[in-house]
């Protein structure tokens, strides 16, 4: 038995959760999805430069949940989190989440992904877990802006900062913006990863175990 740490976006969910609830969120505001174009813009342009890409990712979710009261945002993160864990569950590590649970291991969920959208995710899918580390929001009179974002080292400190041994871990993770955190576990599984992390993983020195489906 090995206690695990999961991610979420792309490893449980084969959606980017937070991301779907930007899009939500302007389906449902269009005038703040238009004015949020440009943000936007710069996030698909950020490609796999972490800090550019996390800056520019908290910019749009500024801008399209802005004005955005706080029972409203969860409503909406209820209901993202729900439905996608019903319809973009990855089976394959439903099962294994399932598995490491009979075994009797810990499990961390870990993600960059908004807390109660995450948890709303979890709960649907019938992932059971012992902790979960997520990127967190706090309201301002314009809004809701991160409080934390565990995107890339943000991640690791995270983890450690809860205490929890990474050094004695296995993670799961399809993305090579956490390879801190890969680096210092105790192994690695890399799931359904795209060309740019494989590639990446596979010319640095972590050892890793692959898993396509």
């Amino acid at each position: 038995m090995t206690d695990a740490v999961l991610d979420l976006d792309g490893v449980l969910s084969t959606r980017d959760t937070f991301a779907t609830l930007l899009v939500e969120a302007a389906r449902r505001s269009p005038v703040m999805g238009a004015r949020s174009a440009p943000a936007l813009a710069r996030w698909l342009r950020a490609g796999h430069d972490v800090p550019r890409h996390a800056a520019a990712s908290r910019e749009v979710a500024r801008g399209l949940l802005r004005g955005m009261p706080e029972p409203m945002y969860d409503a909406l993160a209820r209901d993202v989190g729900e439905r996608l864990g019903r319809i973009a569950s990855r089976r394959s590590m439903l099962e294994v989440a399932a598995g490491l649970r009979r075994e009797g291991a810990h499990i961390v969920v870990a993600t960059g992904s908004e807390q109660r959208l995450a948890s709303a995710f979890l709960a649907a899918a019938g992932v059971e877990h012992d902790v979960l580390l997520a990127s967190t929001l706090r309201w301002t009179p314009t809004g809701p802006v991160f409080e934390r974002h565990i995107r890339g080292a943000s991640k690791l400190t995270a983890i450690r900062e809860a205490g929890i041994p990474i050094e004695q871990r296995r993670f799961w993770t399809d993305s090579f913006d956490d390879y801190p955190t890969a680096e210092a576990a105790a192994s690695v599984v890399l799931v359904a990863p795209s060309r740019h992390s494989a590639a990446r993983y596979r010319a640095s020195p972590v050892p890793f175990e692959l898993l396509l489906r």
